[in-house]
């Protein structure tokens, strides 16, 4: 009886803390995108011990109100608009499952012949392939990085002009979930790896979240194969279900 009463005050400790940490944030003492304090700061003027601060920034951070930043510390979290995240909407799945707050998207493409690889993942023989890279920034450092093999003998990418990168670009961001009829999604940790750390300079995540997606058109042809590479602890992914 004794032990379970420990606990239960244990518990109550922390969930205090919880909430009056939650209410600092919704009262706008510390504003979206702000660092919160130091762990000595907070249990001082909150005035408990610094393992049950933990406890109560762990569930903070489980609840997705705050976000650790490995070597700088802890952030009030950007509130998502929900009408724009949700793996299981037809869209480009880096912006709903990335932390960051991305501003600029660089791009190289390449024009490849078709190989017994390229085959494979549009089951079928096309002589020219895309081979497109892109670098997902915010301010300026890459926070993310996507490989696509893009399909050339439908309809659609016949109006862009494959030498402007800009449209391109805009083609694969946005428009071309518009022609796809469907999208396959698979979700996979992978280890870092050298092109991994090639093209996400600086990074030093030893996991990466892969999201593996295909798109394919009104005639279940694969129309684009693309890998989406964020680090582990800059991912999230969410599912919006209605009954």
């Amino acid at each position: 009886m004794h032990e379970n009463n420990r606990i239960h005050k244990k518990a109550a400790r922390y969930a205090t803390a919880y909430n009056q940490l939650l209410n600092m944030i919704q009262d706008g003492l510390y504003p979206e995108g702000s660092k919160f304090p130091t762990e000595p700061i907070l249990a001082q003027q909150l005035g408990i011990s610094r393992s049950t601060l933990r406890q109560a920034l762990r569930l903070l951070i489980e609840d997705g109100v705050l976000e650790a930043r490995r070597g700088v510390g802890n952030f009030v979290r950007k509130t998502l608009n929900l009408d724009n995240v949700g793996i299981e909407r037809m869209g480009n799945p880096f912006y709903s499952s990335c932390l960051d707050s991305i501003d600029k998207v660089d791009i190289d493409v390449e024009v490849d012949l078709s190989s017994e690889h390229t085959k494979r993942v549009f089951n079928r023989n096309i002589p020219v392939i895309l081979a497109v890279y892109r670098y997902y920034k915010e301010n300026g450092v890459v926070r993310g990085s996507c490989f696509s093999h893009v399909a050339t003998d439908f309809d659609q990418l016949k109006s862009i002009d494959l030498n402007d990168q800009g449209a391109v670009l805009e083609y694969l961001e946005t428009k071309i979930y518009e022609d796809a009829r469907s999208s396959m999604v698979e979700i996979k940790l992978v280890r870092s790896t050298d092109n991994i750390k090639e093209a996400i300079a600086g990074a030093t995540s030893e996991y990466y979240q892969m999201i593996a997606e295909r798109l394919t058109d009104v005639n279940g042809n694969i129309i684009a194969y693309s890998k989406y590479y964020i680090p582990f602890e800059r991912a999230v992914f969410k599912v919006f279900r209605n009954n």
